[in-house]
């Protein structure tokens, strides 16, 4: 007041008598009565800025410095790094919503220039985590130049309210004020695992939470610049209203590939499988000791309706051999078989993971039949199998996709009986109904990926295939001189009683101290499945051609094939 005569009473419990926005000097020649409570001076920037968000704390008193604030989290006091930004990094430009002020902290907004009282008189301050691309702290206090521009936004609306926020979902962030301005921003990093909740998923209420806190332990180990810190770049710019993509961020990194890693390898083998089948019974010969080798190529395609288990497309191919020594008695003998194939998995995912699966297999196989004319035949073999493959997992944070690589091994014996009664119906038309039984035990390496962002590493595991199966095939034979013409068409089911699909695997996050996560399995359908095979073959009794189709009702398989084959 510049009168001295002047009288102010104010007998209020809110308040004051002078309103200070930026500091400065008062000066009252007059008089102030206070009473009820009311105050002399109201400083709107003098007020602690503390902030608690989850177990993270930031202790701003009144009158709180950089050297002074302090944050803790779940009680245990952090370490702070103190960034001083002067010139702005990265693109500028005005960043105003409704009732608020983006802060970037790398200088890439600038504050509304003019008259803010016009439309408001409380508005937000939202604190960006820009700055935390220059470091691996997860505990960061901003001062600098940077926020000069807002400074003097904030003097040039001294009667605007300023509230102060976080911008970003995974961190919080409080102001420090001096003399009245903004001095400082503080910015500490929320846990990912507190962002876990209670929800069984995949499996158990405690698998997210697991891979969280790998996830959370992997922050700041690799510098900045590295794929790894632009994957937690990625993170942070997700905003408070932008959960979802978090939530889908963490789901792609928790490694569904592995999930019927079992299964596929099972599918591998029974490749190889089909083509020895294929040269022992489908490929007559009139000598009694032949060697048979066959190159093969097959591709199909693979659907589930389980939830969490990725859909693939697959491309193998190899080459499958036979000798087989047959007695006097048609049908009874003796052989042995090898074979390898190179399997090409590709996954329907968003980022295109790959796998590559090598499998060889070696085995044995006695064949004994009932009848003279071997119209009644029993077959058992057996084999030891060993395969080496390769992930190439690749997945989607936010709008960039990362990857990860690793090699595992598996390896495995399995069994196979065969019983058969061929009926001709004609001179070039015979059926065959079948059963068989196929016992497998297959076992694989831990998995641990040694490359790429957020490594995983997935506990070694078993599958055990216990697989009856019923069938028939209708065959036609017709012969051109020395040329053979057949085709076959078969039906089978076939039902899977041991622990293929449902593989319960457990994976965690490499390199740290995080337990295990499980990873959700592909459902054990006791339907069994209906298959469908359609087989052409030509030969000259020492060269051929193969090709066929077929379908599996399990998995919505359609698989077709192309083979060359060769005697001697």
């Amino acid at each position: 007041m510049n009168e001295t005569t002047g009288v102010v009473d104010i007998n209020s419990e809110d308040g004051y008598a002078f309103f200070k926005a930026t500091g400065g000097t008062i000066v009252n020649k007059g008089t102030i009565n206070l009473g009820g409570g009311a105050k002399e001076t109201y400083d709107p920037t003098s007020k602690p800025t503390s902030k608690t968000t989850g177990s993270v704390k930031i202790n701003a008193p009144s009158g709180a410095t950089p050297a002074t604030t302090t944050i803790t989290v779940a009680g245990v006091p952090q370490t702070i790094q103190q960034v001083l930004i002067n010139t702005p990094q990265g693109k500028t430009g005005p960043a105003p919503t409704s009732l608020g002020i983006y802060v970037d902290t790398l200088g890439g907004t600038n504050p509304i220039n003019g008259n803010l009282g016009l439309v408001t008189t409380e508005a937000d301050l939202i604190l960006g985590n820009e700055v935390a691309k220059t470091t691996t702290s997860k505990n960061i206090i901003v001062s600098g130049a940077i926020l000069d521009p807002y400074n003097a936004m904030m003097a040039a609306n001294s009667g605007v309210t300023w509230n102060a926020y976080a911008g970003a979902l995974t961190w919080t962030a409080t102001p420090l004020y001096k003399d009245g301005l903004l001095g400082s921003v503080v910015l500490a990093k929320i846990p990912y695992t507190e962002f876990a909740g209670n929800t069984a998923t995949p499996v158990d209420k405690t698998d997210t939470y697991n891979f969280l806190d790998g996830l959370e332990q992997r922050y700041g180990v690799d510098p900045v610049g590295s794929r790894e810190k632009q994957l937690f770049d990625k993170l942070n710019e997700i905003g408070k209203n932008e959960k979802v993509l978090f939530f889908q961020a963490t789901d792609e990194m928790m490694g569904h590939q592995y999930a019927n890693v079992q299964q596929r390898i099972n599918a591998t083998g029974n490749i190889l499988d089909k083509e020895f089948d294929y040269l022992r019974g489908e490929w007559q010969t009139a000598s009694k000791d032949s060697n048979k080798i066959k190159t093969f190529g097959t591709r199909g395609d693979y659907k589930t309706d389980t939830a969490g288990i990725i859909d693939y497309k697959y491309n193998a191919y190899g080459v499958a051999y036979v000798h087989e020594n047959e007695d006097i008695k048609l049908g009874r003998g003796i052989g042995w078989y090898a074979g390898i194939v190179h399997n090409r998995i590709k996954f329907k995912d968003i980022g295109g993971s790959k796998e590559d699966q090598l499998q060889g297999k070696v085995g044995l196989y006695k064949s004994v039949p009932f009848d003279d004319n071997n119209s009644l035949n029993w077959t058992i073999s057996g084999d030891i199998f060993v395969g080496r493959n390769r992930m190439h997992r690749r997945f989607l944070v936010v709008d960039e996709v990362f990857h990860a690589k690793s090699r595992y091994y598996n390896y495995g014996i399995s069994i196979k009986n065969e019983i058969g009664k061929e009926f001709r119906l004609s001179e070039s038309f015979t059926l065959r109904p079948y059963a068989a039984l196929d016992l497998e035990y297959g076992r694989i390496s831990k998995i641990r990926e040694k490359s790429g962002e957020i490594k995983l590493e997935v506990k070694q595991n078993h599958y055990i295939s216990v697989k009856p199966e019923i069938g028939a095939e209708l065959a036609f034979k017709q012969y051109f001189g020395r040329k053979t013409l057949k085709v076959g068409l078969g039906v089978a089911y076939e039902n899977e009683l041991g622990r293929v699909a449902k593989g319960k695997n457990k994976a965690r996050v490499a390199d740290t101290t995080a337990d295990w996560f499980n990873i959700r399995s592909e459902k054990e359908d006791r339907r069994g499945n209906v298959k469908f095979d359609l087989n052409l073959g030509l030969d000259n009794q020492r060269f051929g051609v193969t090709g066929n189709v077929g379908y599996d009702t399990k998995g919505q398989n359609v698989r077709g094939g192309l083979g060359l084959r060769v005697i001697f």
